[in-house]
């Protein structure tokens, strides 16, 4: 298959673009988006999928014996097939469970794994980097069943120092650990956790394994699943898709065992007024009316996706962003913090003189998008030892243009200080 061009010529594919121009003293400046990593902007395919979804399928699923409420109910349930397939060759379609967002997932994961696997003084493992919603709900379970949290430190705050710290972790992966849970990239720099070695570790001692993978699903094709891990959580509107909905993959025994987070229509079995039962598969996870549209968007992208490539898709990002690194350090007073491993997408940095937040507005003013902030990453912001930071990431659209308008904007800033 011939590598389809990226960047700029597949530019117009993504409408936002043309349509967040600014023109300013006669001069027109292109929209520079170089925050895909909160968000990715969505593909004329998902846009055209979801608008004839509503247009002429939409129906309520699992409900209705009429022409729309079936047909809507055959995507959903086909479309179940498509995300087994683009998470790994050992995934089934029954191991896939709608959500609302990678943080309900990991929700529905960490509630569950504290009923059925944690007693009193278990261990649960996660790095310092994670993002809250892969920090919080094992914080709250280890406070409510007593448990004992402890976290993977980093080798160092600089360089290729930023990196788990994999001795460490083999002192806190012990006999008593019963869940390790982490990112597969991280949210704040980009790094590529070394999930294989943590998979292993984890083994050894009988753990389960939860991945974060809402930073990985466009960059990574490994099947996590065959490596050894129990579940995944990532978010669609990540890779090209819809917001408002989330995907949670588990193992067989994961889906069986777990109880059910959140109770209503679609769920059960049986009711009665005495008590209730739940039904079996990822039905029992997925109560109420689910985001039908949406499932028919996550489709669509992760087609296009599969189509253009994901390593194609994370060589021609993570390129931009060991560019724009070796350039944007070259600035005085820019502090970076990024690996620089050449594999990362996303390049974190702050201004000495002029605060995130201030900076980003600079940016914004020359029509250029990044975010400024804890990146919702309390403890690893205060372990850099910074109160907030810049984040620039890189995804199929972005090109040398967007380097270099936001170098550019960045010299211009520093100037007026």
């Amino acid at each position: 298959m011939k590598a389809t061009k990226l960047g700029s010529h597949i530019r117009n594919e993504f409408p936002l673009f043309a349509n967040n121009k600014k023109i300013e003293d006669g001069q027109i400046k292109p929209f520079s988006y170089l925050d895909s990593a909160v968000s990715a902007q969505k593909h004329i395919s998902v846009i055209k999928a979801m608008s004839h979804h509503l247009e002429y399928d939409y129906g309520s699923v699992h409900r209705g014996a009429y022409g729309v409420s079936v047909r809507s109910s055959q995507m959903y349930e086909n479309t179940r097939t498509i995300v087994a397939n683009f998470i790994g060759k050992s995934v089934k379609p029954e191991q896939i469970v709608y959500t609302r967002g990678t943080t309900e997932s990991l929700n529905i994961l960490a509630n569950g794994i504290a009923e059925e696997y944690l007693q009193e003084n278990s261990r649960i493992v996660i790095p310092v980097a994670e993002h809250h919603a892969n920090l919080i709900p094992w914080q709250q379970v280890a406070l409510r069943k007593n448990c004992e949290l402890a976290y993977i430190p980093f080798e160092g705050k600089i360089g290729k120092e930023l990196r788990l710290n994999l001795s460490e972790a083999k002192k806190l992966i012990t006999k008593n650990t019963k869940v390790v849970s982490l990112a597969h990239v991280g949210n704040v720099i980009g790094q590529i956790n070394p999930i294989e070695e943590v998979i292993a570790l984890a083994k050894s001692v009988g753990a389960l394994v939860v991945l974060d993978c809402a930073q990985s699903m466009t960059c990574i094709e490994e099947d996590v699943f065959a490596l050894g891990a129990d579940a995944i959580a990532f978010s669609p509107h990540k890779i090209y898709g819809p917001s408002g909905i989330g995907v949670l993959a588990m193992s067989k025994e994961l889906i069986e065992r777990l109880p059910p987070y959140t109770f209503g229509g679609g769920m059960i079995s049986d009711v009665t007024l005495e008590g209730s039962s739940w039904t079996q598969g990822p039905a029992k996870f997925e109560a109420g009316t689910p985001p039908i549209t949406e499932v028919a968007g996550l489709g669509a992208a992760i087609e296009w996706i599969s189509q253009v490539g994901k390593i194609h898709i994370h060589d021609h990002a993570a390129a931009l962003a060991a560019e724009f690194l070796s350039k944007v350090q070259e600035i005085p007073d820019i502090e970076v913090f990024a690996p620089g491993t050449g594999q990362e997408t996303i390049v974190s940095f702050r201004h000495k003189k002029i605060h995130a937040h201030d900076l980003a507005t600079i940016l914004d003013a020359e029509n250029i998008a990044m975010r400024a902030g804890h990146h919702c990453a309390w403890p690893f912001i205060r372990f850099l030892g910074v109160d907030a930071l810049i984040r620039c990431s890189f995804a199929a659209y972005s090109d040398k243009d967007d380097i270099e308008l936001a170098l550019a904007a960045i010299k211009k800033a520093s100037k007026i200080t």
